[in-house]
């Protein structure tokens, strides 16, 4: 039997209050709706069956083919009634696996669970926040030969606030393998132990005393913080370190970020 789902969307957003689904208004968020119906049937299908099935299996692009048809618009309010549909070739059955209905229950329970600030699928948080402002009330129903499956009614919905990555810091042992000077980037590239290679922004001063430790091993101490990378400090490894060089070069290269996140 078929899958249908209804969205009724209330409010002063443009076209609410005449009963009119605005493109202008909806039009961006209806691809993050149905992005998110695919995410969970393709995260079923990759739980029920073995990589290679859930990968290039008739499954797996079931999955990436699911698709929402409007059939009708909602009277007396703006929304619409559809169908979740799966892409089947003529013929062929998925049997004890239906992954409409599945799909579209998962897609409920993620526009529960985000509407009320608890992170869970990350294209079904941007389809909520690209909604037009002025939505009060929006209600997403789940049917099946008439009978309801789910329903979610969210007023006045709370995303989830996912926080910033804070600053860490890494230590790599090493060597220099390479540099780079202004005009240009400078940083400093370190060939760690284990064979992987860290390249860290760098000031000049750093650079030239990289380049002063080209045949030693050395210990490199740099921050992390949005997939930056920045060196602190730079030294022979066989040097026992000054008691000031790390607080120095924490604090005082990072003085303004700590006093932030302490706040």
């Amino acid at each position: 039997m078929a899958i249908e789902l209804k969205i009724k969307w209330d409010g002063t957003a443009s076209g609410l209050a005449e009963n009119r689904l605005s493109l202008s208004a909806f039009g961006a968020s209806l691809p993050l709706l149905l992005g998110g119906l695919r995410r969970i049937a393709s995260n079923i299908v990759r739980d029920a069956m073995d990589e290679k099935q859930a990968t290039t299996g008739r499954l797996a692009k079931a999955a990436n083919q699911l698709d929402i048809e409007i059939t009708d618009l909602v009277k007396g309010s703006t929304g619409f009634q559809s169908v979740v549909s799966v892409n089947t070739p003529s013929g062929a059955t998925f049997p004890l696996f239906d992954l409409a209905e599945r799909a579209g229950y998962g897609l409920l329970e993620a526009l529960d669970a985000e509407g009320h600030g608890i992170p869970k699928n990350l294209p079904i948080r941007r389809f909520l926040a690209s909604l037009p402002q002025g939505i009060t009330e929006q209600a997403y129903s789940l049917y099946q030969n008439g009978s309801v499956l789910r329903e979610v009614i969210l007023r006045d919905a709370v995303l989830p606030e996912i926080p910033a990555e804070v600053p860490y810091l890494v230590q790599y042992l090493g060597s220099v393998v390479g540099v780079g000077f202004p005009p240009g980037k400078a940083e400093v590239k370190i060939k760690a132990e284990s064979g992987s290679t860290a390249t860290l922004v760098a000031t000049a001063e750093q650079v030239e005393t990289a380049l002063q430790l080209r045949q030693s091993d050395v210990i490199a101490l740099g921050v992390v913080h949005d997939g930056s990378h920045r060196l602190l400090n730079l030294r022979d490894a066989k040097e026992e370190p000054k008691p000031f060089v790390r607080e120095s070069a924490i604090y005082g290269r990072w003085q303004g970020v700590l006093k932030r996140l302490a706040q």
